[in-house]
């Protein structure tokens, strides 16, 4: 039987497979170590595949070749090569794999899942230690045995920082780490506050590695908190509630110290002390630092760190590698060690510049109104480089004159610690296949169209609105004359076949739910929207002076705000006797409507945040549904029974025109709900009209924005205290969400019910 491949391809790969295997786990190991950092920065699904390829294929790339050394051991050596043959080199070769394996030191876990799995890694240190043993056992006499030496020692500490800060990380040990509060005595909870040392090997190990607790000493200076205060701070909390990841709060003693601290904070500092806190959550649950930033690993650091120069050294100066190794062998060894030993150097770089080490080399002075040290002042410029950025934005719109300067988050992407933005997703914009720009004008709608425009959802709809047919036309008539005519009736019998396929492949859902996707947009966070939810937070704290007041508060939707401004029963109905996706919508679309019938001539900070809020809340509902699972179940199925109700009532509106404001002004006269007894049967579209009218009589609409911000806030909060605790974690690798600030600022206020 002949062969599949020919003699010259089959060469190669005896020749290469092992070396190219070698080069693509060094490569996939410079890309985790340089772009894995981002993903706590930015959220593009883009960077996003990229590290989630890699991360996938390191392990691979590695253990595969590992095998072909293996396997290589027990063939002869070929005739043309030196006297040792390749055997030796490899030998030496296999460390570098297993050093591999033991993954960089900024992503040990792609996914919270991945952390559950630390027992598969132990039995992979395990294996592949002994695979490691078996390729040097049957290279001996070896004469690179001091080199390989080295870097096994090197690779099994590399590998063990893996495995141990995966258990660390893992549900089970941040579980444990703390005590449910609910129906416990404040004695029961401070005695079980009292360490215990493990009694299993695994959970010693964690014991060792574990971060020393500092106590909640919080004093306020004269002046305004430093950097280098608010990280100490940040570490502080991140120290004593990180049983808050388990949905757990730790004590009521810390829980004291946390709302002190809070209290103090203008609403600037709270974001850098929350930003930073929410960075320590990421890198302990998909990083090496819990293992790395304590006394112990910084020691076996330096140990690996001095070893693998050493390693290097050692074949660097011996002197007959030339004459019993090939050129091409011997290239590719000092490849590994030098890109290794570059790559160690830009981690214990960045290991000693990240927040964490710094928070941990400097405690928090007991008189922070003293002068302070040489050590300090460097730490605070160091910190300076990460610091909130405020810039200017200015926002003229088209139809008037009017002109609002917005402060706007504005770090370089290297060196902020989220993304800063606040995305956004709009009923109507759906609804009416607009580009989606926001009226405050701070989105980039040419980016918009450009992402709709190479959507797979948006390709489709292309097709069956014929729109590129109409945007040439308009270009050039002569062209459209002579070329576009028959290119239109060709355009509809392959609009009829697309069709006719996405019904055959049964994927009209998929490609609805890819077009809806091109309809978010972002915008930068604003200082003014911040301080306004974050003095909200801390104006109903002051209210949760009891059990019950604090029960309240956490579990209102918009009831509160409500009744405090006496608000009518039948709107206080929209959001306490409603399912919570159901409220979500009314509310969104009855902002919608009452913010295209206002002027922009007259700005209004509270109709501003109403309108960011709504969208945003939208945005969470339909395209982050594993994050309101547990409050909006139904929200997509409500989301297009909506949609199919306003098309059937606007249908001959919508092909005239693709107005906002006359689309509400059609629901609001078509649609009239009378009576407190058909508030069981209303529609979306009645809901939400009965909300509009709501609020005009209301003291005559004056205060209708600020009943509606307040509202959406009170929303927002629900849906963060009520999310699934792995979901709102899994945000924290996807460059962040203003949803996990408005939460653990919650948390530390006490909100929590």
């Amino acid at each position: 039987m002949g062969q599949v491949l020919p003699e010259e391809i089959i060469a190669v790969w005896e020749r290469w497979n092992i070396r190219g295997m070698l080069i693509l786990s060094l490569l996939l190991q410079t890309i985790l170590i340089l772009f894995s950092p981002t993903r706590k920065r930015a959220s593009a699904k883009s960077l996003t595949m990229l590290i989630w390829s890699c991360y996938l294929l390191a392990d691979w790339s590695a253990n595969f070749a590992a095998g072909l050394i293996s396997k290589n051991q027990w063939t002869d050596p070929k005739p043309n090569k030196g006297p040792y043959g390749d055997k030796k080199l490899m030998a030496l070769w296999s460390p570098f794999l297993l050093l591999h394996l033991g993954g960089p030191d900024t992503i040990t876990a792609f996914s919270l899942e991945d952390n559950a799995l630390w027992t598969r890694h132990l039995l992979g240190l395990i294996f592949q230690t002994l695979v490691c043993i078996y390729v040097v056992f049957m290279s001996l006499p070896n004469p690179l045995w001091p080199s390989i030496l080295l870097l096994f020692t090197v690779a099994i500490i590399k590998y063990f920082e893996r495995t141990m800060a995966l258990n660390v990380a893992s549900s089970g040990k941040f579980r444990h780490s703390g005590i449910q509060t609910k129906g416990l005595k404040r004695s029961d909870v401070e005695e079980g506050l009292e360490e215990r040392i493990p009694s299993n090997i695994f959970g010693f190990c964690a014991w060792i590695f574990r971060t020393e607790r500092r106590p909640m000493e919080i004093v306020k200076p004269d002046r305004g908190f430093t950097d280098l205060e608010i990280v100490q701070h940040a570490f502080t909390l991140y120290s004593h509630f990180t049983s808050l990841i388990s949905n757990f709060v730790f004590s009521f003693k810390d829980l004291k110290g946390s709302q002190v601290l809070f209290n103090v904070l203008n609403p600037e500092e709270a974001l850098m002390v929350l930003e930073t806190e929410l960075c320590f959550i990421y890198d302990a649950l998909y990083t090496k630092s819990p293992v790395l930033h304590t006394k112990k690993g910084f020691l076996f650091r330096v140990i690996a760190s001095v070893t693998l120069v050493w390693a290097f050294c050692k074949f660097h100066y011996r002197d007959q590698k030339r004459q019993e190794f090939q050129e091409t062998d011997i290239v590719i060894t000092y490849t590994l060690f030098l890109a290794g030993i570059a790559l160690d150097l830009a981690s214990t770089l960045v290991f000693l510049l990240s927040d964490w080490k710094l928070a941990v080399l400097c405690t928090p002075s007991k008189n922070p109104d003293s002068k302070p040290s040489v050590l300090s002042a460097v730490f605070n410029w160091i910190l300076g480089f990460k610091s909130l950025r405020w810039q200017k934005k200015q926002i003229c719109y088209k139809r008037d004159d009017s002109t609002i300067e917005h402060e706007v988050l504005a770090a370089p992407c290297l060196l902020k610690r989220w993304a800063g933005k606040v995305y956004a997703f709009n009923f109507f914009n759906v609804l009416l296949k607009t580009d989606g720009k926001n009226d405050q004008g701070m989105r980039d709608s040419s980016y918009m169209k450009s992402r709709r425009l190479f959507s797979c959802g948006s390709f489709i709809e292309w097709i069956h609105s014929v729109q590129g047919y109409i945007v040439l036309l308009r270009t050039s008539k002569k062209v459209a004359l002579y070329i576009l005519y028959p290119v239109k009736a060709f355009i509809q019998p392959f609009r009829l076949l697309v069709g006719y396929v996405i019904d055959r492949l049964d994927v009209k859902e998929f490609i609805d739910d890819i077009r809806i996707e091109s309809y978010v947009s972002s915008e930068p966070l604003t200082k003014s929207l911040w301080s306004f939810i974050f003095e909200q937070v801390r104006y109903k704290s002051k209210f949760a002076d009891t059990e019950e007041n604090t029960n309240r508060i956490s579990s209102a939707r918009g009831e509160w705000t409500l009744r405090e401004t006496q608000c009518s029963k039948r709107l206080i109905h929209y959001v306490e006797n409603i399912d919570y996706d159901e409220s979500l919508l009314l509310w969104h679309i009855a902002t919608e409507i009452c913010y295209r019938e206002e002027s922009r001539e007259n700005h209004d900070e509270d109709r501003e945040f109403s309108k960011t809020l709504s969208d945003y809340m939208m945005y969470l509902m339909i395209l982050q549904p594993q994050l309101m699972s547990e409050v909006a179940g139904l929200g997509m199925l409500r989301f297009k029974d909506a949609m199919v109700e306003a098309k059937e009532l606007l249908e001959e509106s919508i092909k005239r025109s693709k107005d906002v404001k006359l689309a509400g002004e059609r629901i609001l006269s078509s649609l009239v709900s009378d009576g407190v007894g058909e508030l069981v049967n209303e529609s979306i579209l009645q809901g939400a009209s009965s909300i509009v009218r709501e609020l005009k009589q209301h003291e005559e609409g004056r205060n209708k924005w600020k009943i509606l911000s307040r509202v959406w806030v009170e929303l927002l909060c629900f849906a963060s205290l009520h999310c699934d605790a792995t979901a709102r974690l899994e945000l924290l690798s996807k460059g962040g969400e203003l949803f996990a600030f408005v939460w653990l600022s919650m948390a530390h206020f006490g909100l929590v019910d």
